[in-house]
């Protein structure tokens, strides 16, 4: 099977995907290129994720994609389909970082984050719906009816932890991630949990890498159940590029 100018044929794609999938099941194509796996999932019915690093997301893909919805995109393997258009899909962006470290090597909340993200940002980290109340400056999210989360850069005190204590009540519990806290005392305030930002998103996640390449060659030797017919695993350097790039995500129906 030649590649001409590394692309893929769709006639290949819709092989491989037929192979393996039903109508309605999900593709992933991390490595998303022009969009030809996507397209054709698309043509096929099936649902699909695509993930691109380099600029050619929005030049190649985006109008690739909407000719396929749009019908207009009569090549690839749209006849034997018999793809007529429809269906459509989301377009995100990851964010940066939430974390960086400083001039001197001390992780920080990464400045592009105002005081809103921030808090979505713990939100989603620590499994709570974010939800800002207009009555309450210190439900920024929930869990459930009962339970809650606020999110602060600023140091509270102790008598600002009472407080918030006495408004939060004996029936509900908050959350607090917040840069520091005066400790004495917070023992006896129940229905208060707090977490220090930025060690409460250090202990959840794992951060200052920037290669994740997997190293098969270093994992270990595969041992047999019959040592004497045991022969040497054999070793393939593979890489997996896991850098943050544009996320596709289809909304095809059937």
């Amino acid at each position: 099977m030649l590649f001409p100018n590394g692309k893929k044929p769709e006639a290949l794609i819709r092989r491989i995907i037929g192979m393996c999938t039903q109508p309605g099941d999900l593709v992933l194509d991390s490595f998303a290129g022009s969009g030809t796996t996507g397209a054709v999932a698309h043509k096929m019915g099936r649902r699909w994720i695509m993930v691109e690093l380099g600029d050619h997301a929005k030049t190649h893909i985006v109008p690739r994609l909407q000719k396929v919805i749009d019908g207009t995109d009569k090549g690839g393997v749209t006849e034997a389909t018999g793809w007529k258009g429809g269906g459509g899909y989301r377009f995100a962006r990851l964010a940066p970082s939430l974390m960086e470290k400083d001039a001197w090597g001390n992780w920080v909340i990464r400045a592009e984050y105002n005081p809103a993200m921030l808090a979505e940002a713990m939100c989603k980290h620590f499994n709570y719906t974010y939800a800002p109340s207009t009555e309450h400056f210190w439900m920024h999210g929930h869990s459930s009816e009962t339970s809650y989360i606020y999110v602060t850069t600023n140091s509270l005190t102790g008598a600002q932890l009472r407080a918030l204590s006495d408004e939060v009540g004996e029936h509900r519990s908050l959350l607090i991630c917040c840069s520091a806290y005066e400790e004495a005392g917070t023992s006896a305030l129940s229905n208060l949990t707090i977490r220090k930002i930025p060690g409460a998103v250090l202990d959840r996640c794992e951060w200052g890498k920037d290669d994740y390449s997997l190293k098969i060659s270093s994992l270990p030797m595969m041992q047999e159940e019959d040592e004497d017919d045991a022969s040497p695993a054999v070793k393939r350097p593979g890489k997996a590029d896991t850098t943050t790039g544009d996320l596709f995500a289809d909304e095809a129906e059937g």
